[in-house]
């Protein structure tokens, strides 16, 4: 598939930002210490400069949606939709946990996580690459203790989590995968999968 994508990852403390042509990576920028709201637009304009690509050039824009942080996810939507917008591209929404999963190859019962707030994750549970169910947003004690666990924890692990960095490759990977699939050109239509309410967040101790 020869097409230019530009894949932001914003849902947790990562921000990163990566150009692909033909799923083949030219360029990537990452920082893991939450200053989406600057260095975002720092990235992608680097990038485009650095690889002395088109930013016309672009196909479309793969975007992790969540679940994940309420302010990366907010960050990383709204600046994908002024691009989007103005360069008149398509965006591919992709969620999250899914981003994770899909460098997984394990044929067992397993649990992929991502840190939500304070000692909670999102958490998803999955059968030789299936989902089984809903993310779930809970404590990770709810797993039991001998059940395999993948994901990220942004120091807050609290078992054994074979850990898997939020990257703009795994988006990558997965828009190139599945990219009539997921692809959406009504841009006002895409939202953020927050899972839970960020009000609920006052009622959590």
């Amino acid at each position: 598939m020869n097409k230019y994508i530009l894949s932001i990852e914003t849902t947790t403390n990562i921000c990163s930002v990566a150009l692909f042509n033909n799923m083949e990576l030219i360029s990537i920028k990452e920082d893991e210490n939450r200053n989406h709201s600057e260095l975002l637009g720092k990235f992608v304009e680097n990038i485009f400069k650095e690889s002395k690509v088109d930013i016309k050039s672009l196909d479309a824009i793969a975007l992790s949606i969540g679940p994940g942080s309420y302010t990366g996810l907010r960050i990383g939507l709204s600046f994908s939709k002024g691009m989007a917008f103005s360069l008149n591209k398509p965006i591919i929404p992709i969620n999250t946990i899914n981003s994770l999963n899909d460098s997984i190859n394990d044929d067992s019962n397993y649990f992929v996580v991502l840190p939500a707030y304070k000692d909670y994750f999102f958490i998803q549970e999955y059968k030789d690459g299936t989902k089984l169910n809903d993310i779930l947003f809970n404590k990770i004690d709810f797993i039991k203790g001998d059940e395999t666990i993948y994901g990220y924890s942004n120091d807050k692990l609290e078992k054994n989590i074979n850990n898997i960095v939020p990257s703009s490759i795994n988006i990558a990977n997965v828009a190139y995968k599945y990219y009539d699939k997921y692809i959406c050109h009504d841009i006002k239509s895409i939202k953020p999968n927050y899972i839970m309410p960020i009000q609920f967040k006052e009622n959590i101790s």
